[in-house]
């Protein structure tokens, strides 16, 4: 047997000749191995068909038959989902593309809808039936063909659900002795060709290549740029190919009489030779133990972009001519010994393999040092969390270059060794640190001028507490004076407007706030360091709130009854609470009072923040029910309660007796009725009264006289 691996690209529908067209149909040969980027229907050419459908996204086969016998096929679909859905037809023998004729094999069963647990189709030796489907008709596979040598069919792969590649598996006698397909030529593998250069550009002529890859006159040899352009022979190459440092590969396709083919690939490059500059390299000594020996450590491989023009060039560095002719480089460039005034000799390699033809020489110079490095003015910044245990800070390193090196190329580093070897530097414009000290290494135009030490020191930041509450402000007090924690240098108290606007109000530790709001406390430490000063400071933002003594408006008075009512009703900023007769009683939240006694009651309202009590004078009217003139001086007298010469001063109350008779009346002023008439005693009994109050009230009733 013998299998076709037919893979497809997705891609959309284009006008080239792929073999979606009969007569561009891709001919089967020798092992049977194809690939194309065939996709769409093309031309409608398979009307004619015992299955009763069409092309939807076909592919076209040819198979010239060299071996007789039967001759079968079993197509599997790359995806092996049930629901996808290959179909195939066949024409022939000696069909032609112009009188394609009608089907003599066809399969259009829909997998899924038959009920068919794969999706394989094809044709074999178990099936008697030449056509099947549409649709749930049918099991997949139809009769294989007898063929007979010099036969010439046309396969058409149908694609109506999916669109990816297959695997054709070939059955039957016709294959069991060999391929039933004609032998394919021979495309022979080829060198590929690198050209090195000044410019990198240069034309190879591929015609002169043909020989090469099939000698065979009968034979034509093609060129394309991707491997599907050669089997659907699309978009072919001229016989000159100019590339200007870029690498490609190139597939070149072998075809025979028969329309069998085989193909070959191989790599053309042109690439620039690279150039190699002469240079100086100053060095600083950093060397501790002896810092003015003329030797030093210097790192070879920064040197790479400005020795060659190319960043992807490899550099290897020779201490001597010979070394170089040799091929004995230095081991370990990035850490090299190095004395003043040596001579290094480079060789520079392309990644393409090409070589540098020009020499370009390194004089190292050192440059000696102090062994105690002299030191920059020291930087200074505050800790970024007073909360926490670490003292961590932000530093601004572009600053600092531009500030103390303004007319020099500075590099960072954290140790003397990273400078010396220029290695691990800090590139970043800000950095988190700690009290650390940072090696500036000093350059111009890539001459070392020196190094130095940076201190960079982190301050304390303030920490603040403030109360989680603070009083409130009585309005009718004035101020409330607050006092910030000791031990801080600046002091500065911001009111926050509604706006969000802050004004600076106070720089005293002690502010007294005069109106309700939001406001902000900054304190500072004031550090001075070698001449600079420095600030660190805190903040909090905090809220008064205002409270005020209360202003009664009025107070309801129920009274002349079993149960005298009294409400008190106040206006104000405060929160309050309401007593009784004295202010040092019992307060209550409630405005209302019940069942409260005749006469004269003092009101109190207390402000619950303490900002002060008000209180208020009420008369509540009322009268004894009984009264005892026995001169012992309780109830000698009887009255209207709540009334004198300030409350209902202009009262008039009229006494009577039992038949009606007037018999005194008294005023508000007055102590009451002692019980006589004229003079004389009058007897226990129940007497009457009737009452105008000031206010225009008018009631009455009666009360006992007891003797």
């Amino acid at each position: 047997m013998a299998l076709l691996y037919f893979s497809v690209k997705e891609m959309q529908a284009q006008t080239n000749a792929l073999p979606n067209d009969c007569v561009n149909a891709i001919t089967v040969c020798g092992s049977g191995m194809i690939n194309s980027n065939a996709n769409g229907s093309g031309v409608q050419e398979i009307s004619n068909n015992a299955c009763n459908s069409m092309e939807h996204n076909s592919l076209w086969l040819k198979i010239n038959i060299v071996q007789a016998g039967t001759l079968g096929f079993t197509l599997q679909p790359t995806n092996t989902d049930i629901k996808v859905d290959y179909d195939f037809f066949v024409f022939g023998p000696n069909a032609n593309c112009t009188n394609i004729g009608q089907s003599i094999r066809c399969s259009t069963t829909n997998p899924n809808a038959a009920g068919l647990t794969n999706n394989l189709t094809g044709m074999n030796g178990t099936a008697s039936e030449t056509s099947e489907g549409p649709g749930e008709e049918g099991d997949g596979f139809v009769k294989w063909l007898d063929v007979s040598v010099g036969d010439t069919y046309f396969i058409v792969i149908d694609r109506p659900v999916g669109s990816g590649g297959f695997n054709l598996e070939w059955t039957g006698s016709a294959t069991t002795e060999g391929s039933p397909f004609p032998g394919t030529p021979i495309a022979n593998a080829i060198t590929g060709q690198e050209i090195c250069n000044s410019t990198g550009m240069h034309t190879f002529y591929l015609s002169a290549m043909t020989n090469s890859i099939n000698p065979d006159p009968n034979n034509n040899v093609s060129f394309y740029g991707t491997e599907g352009d050669a089997y659907d022979q699309v978009n072919q190459l001229s016989h000159s190919l100019t590339l200007d440092n870029s690498s490609q590969k190139i597939y070149a396709r072998v075809t025979n009489a028969n329309g069998c083919f085989d193909i070959t690939d191989f790599e053309l490059s042109s690439y620039k030779t690279p150039v190699l500059n002469n240079m100086d390299f100053v060095q600083c000594d950093l060397d501790i133990t002896n810092s003015t020996d003329g030797k030093t450590v210097f790192n070879l491989s920064q040197l790479k972009e400005q020795i060659t023009n190319n960043s992807n060039t490899q550099i290897l560095y020779y201490e001597s001519v010979a070394d170089r002719t040799n091929n004995n480089p230095v081991a370990n460039p990035e850490n090299y010994i190095g004395q003043d005034q040596q001579v290094l000799y480079t060789k520079a390699i392309a990644p393409s393999g090409c070589e540098s033809t020009s020499e370009g020489k390194i004089t190292l110079s050192v440059k000696s040092t102090t062994a105690s490095l002299p030191k920059a003015a020291p930087y200074f910044t505050c800790d970024l969390n007073a909360e926490d245990t670490v003292l961590e800070g932000a530093f601004d390193l572009a600053f600092i270059k531009k500030n103390a090196y303004p007319n020099l190329d500075v590099f960072l580093y954290k140790s003397r060794d990273d400078a010396a070897l220029e290695v691990n530097e800090i590139t970043l414009d800000e950095i988190i640190s700690e009290s650390t000290t940072l090696f500036a290494r000093l350059e111009k135009n890539n001459e070392c001028q020196g190094v130095e030490e940076i201190d960079l020191t982190v301050n304390p930041t303030p920490q603040i507490k403030l109360p989680d509450a603070f009083p409130l402000l009585c309005l009718n007090i004035g101020s409330l004076p607050i006092t910030a924690p000791s031990g801080f240098d600046l002091y500065k108290w911001y009111k926050i407007d509604e706006n969000n606007q802050e004004k600076l109000i106070e720089t005293q530790q002690t502010i007294k706030i005069t109106e309700p709001g939001n406001y902000r406390l900054e304190v500072s430490y004031v550090y001075n360091n070698y001449g600079t000063t420095k600030e660190c400071s805190n903040s909090k933002t905090f809220n008064i709130e205002a409270s005020n003594i209360a202003t009664i408006l009025k107070v309801d008075v129920e009274d002349i009854s079993e149960n005298n009512k009294i409400a008190v009703l106040v206006e104000g900023e405060g929160n309050y609470e309401y007593a009784l007769d004295t202010p040092y009683g019992t307060y209550q939240n409630n405005n209302m009072f019940e069942n409260v006694p005749n006469g004269f009651i003092e009101v109190y309202v207390r402000d619950k923040n303490g900002c002060g009590m008000v209180s208020q004078k009420i008369s509540v009217i009322g009268y004894d029910k009984f009264f005892t003139p026995n001169g012992d001086g309780y109830n000698d007298y009887w009255r209207i309660h709540g009334t004198n010469e300030t409350f209902q001063a202009n009262s008039l109350i009229f006494i009577y007796d039992r038949y009606g008779k007037l018999i005194k009346q008294i005023r508000p002023s007055s102590k009451g009725w002692d019980g006589n008439y004229n003079g004389i005693p009058l007897p226990s009994s129940d007497y009457w009264f009737s009452a105008t109050l000031e206010d225009g009230r008018e009631f009455k009733g009666h009360f006992t006289l007891k003797r």
